[in-house]
């Protein structure tokens, strides 16, 4: 089993993006360590507003929900 390197965060055990030992992308309808809710996020994207720093699996969870707006 491969441990990712410091200059690599991503898991290559974990190519799904979330795995067991890491904080879930949202917990509820918030997305964790933004303060923000899922549908938050997806209207300050459609506008063109800056968003809090996110994951890569939240970056993908509010595109989806913009796209589906």
């Amino acid at each position: 089993m491969g441990s990712p390197s410091s200059s690599d965060p991503r898991d290559p055990d974990c190519v799904s993006g979330v795995c067991g030992a890491d904080v879930p992308p949202l917990v509820g309808s918030v997305l964790t360590g933004t303060g923000l809710t899922l549908a938050a996020a997806a209207a300050r994207l459609q506008r063109g507003e800056p968003l809090p720093p996110l994951s890569d699996v939240q970056r993908r969870m509010v595109e989806e929900q913009a796209l589906a707006g």
